[in-house]
């Protein structure tokens, strides 16, 4: 193996690949990777310098290792800003990070976290009973901040920076380079009523994931959870938009074009187990392609969609999609088909066959029924 030392402070974005070579940053320098840089080690890491990558609202940067990695990094990850719809969902992309520890980093000096009093902008949210709960500098909501421990990787939760700063929240850890997992449970059979099925997962590594099989034919989120982990109607990938427009939740499956998951962004995911399971995430899945939380990329071929949308005014309230591609049928086509995360919401559709109570916010069908079948609208 090979071995390249950083004798050079990076302030520009580059991609660089090292092709099974190691890369060490050496006690005393300093790499830092750009917004829109990414970083690919076909060796080892290791980092006895300081390490550091940025972004912004729709940009970020990229470190991706094949093999070991030791010593921390500091991901600068762009957070939005706390206000009405407009808190983000987060996990660490990095792993070990103490939450006492970024509350301290983020809410010293140009305080970066969002702070109201005791409680920080640092929420979990709780399928069993869909509540909310932050952590505290006193002990109540979550829990006293300091007794938090660290960041369970894989885990997503709600945050927000401070308005009219610069979004970005410190975060300093180790860079995993294995598989993660994330548990997953169905709380609303166990706790009916109370419970939901919705989950609050994040991606755990500092780089971008395939979500689906237009991003990667196989090693991509949805492909290696599908119907073994998730809810067979829901299976996709549901993303806070803070857009306040309609529905709070993007969702994307395999009907959408190319999506990439960015580094330690969360999603919600749905869970028809009660006895619980887990969502996979894996190395294989890791890619250096990608801009933005949630983007779509390449255009698709020989699909076709109709979008549906319910307006008071000139105010969008709801949006439903008719998804069109050969070889899909009128029952549930799980990971094309998916259910509307507010299942009361002002606009959706049914299966046309096999109904089973759902509604859908994404209704998926053969080419062949584009002219002659009748959708239940709701």
């Amino acid at each position: 193996m090979k071995t390249l030392s950083t004798i050079i402070i990076f302030l520009f974005s580059f991609t660089l690949t090292l092709h099974a070579q190691d890369f060490t940053v050496a006690s005393g320098k300093t790499l830092t990777i750009e917004r829109s840089g990414s970083l690919t080690v076909g060796g080892a890491f290791s980092n006895s310098g300081t390490v550091t990558l940025n972004s912004d609202s729709d940009e970020f940067a990229v470190i991706k290792v094949s093999g070991s990695s030791t010593g921390n990094i500091t991901y600068n990850r762009y957070v939005n800003a706390v206000g009405d719809d407009e808190w983000d969902l987060i996990g660490s992309p990095v792993g070990a990070q103490t939450i006492s520890g970024f509350a301290t980093t983020n809410t010293s000096g140009t305080a970066t976290l969002a702070q109201s009093s005791a409680q920080y902008a640092i929420g979990v949210y709780d399928n069993e009973l869909d509540t909310w709960d932050n952590y505290t500098s006193d002990g109540s909501g979550e829990g006293n901040v300091s007794a938090a421990g660290s960041f369970d990787i894989g885990k997503g939760y709600a945050m927000a920076s401070v308005s009219g700063g610069t979004g970005l929240l410190a975060f300093t850890g180790t860079i995993s380079t294995s598989n993660e997992t994330q548990a997953i449970t169905d709380n609303d059979a166990l706790n009916s009523g109370a419970g939901r099925i919705w989950n609050l997962v994040a991606n755990p590594y500092p780089s971008y994931l395939n979500v689906n099989t237009n991003a990667d034919g196989s090693n991509n989120i949805l492909t290696v959870n599908g119907t073994g982990n998730l809810h067979d109607t829901y299976v996709a990938v549901y993303g806070y938009d803070a857009d306040g427009a309609g529905t709070e939740y993007t969702i994307y499956n395999q009907s959408s074009s190319a999506t990439y998951l960015a580094p330690g962004q969360g999603f919600f995911v749905a869970s028809d187990d009660t006895g619980g399971t887990t969502i996979s995430f894996t190395e294989a899945m890791q890619t250096t392609t990608g801009s933005d939380d949630f983007i779509s990329g390449d255009t698709m071929d020989d699909v076709f969609e109709v979008l549906l949308r319910l307006y008071h005014g000139d105010q969008e309230i709801a949006e439903t999609r008719l998804y069109f591609e050969d070889g899909l049928s009128l029952g549930l086509n799980p990971g094309y088909d998916a259910g509307a995360f507010d299942q009361n919401a002002a606009l959706m559709t049914r299966l046309v066959e096999e109904d089973e109570g759902h509604g859908l916010a994404i209704n998926a069908m053969s080419t062949e029924d584009m002219d002659d079948v009748v959708i239940p609208l709701e």
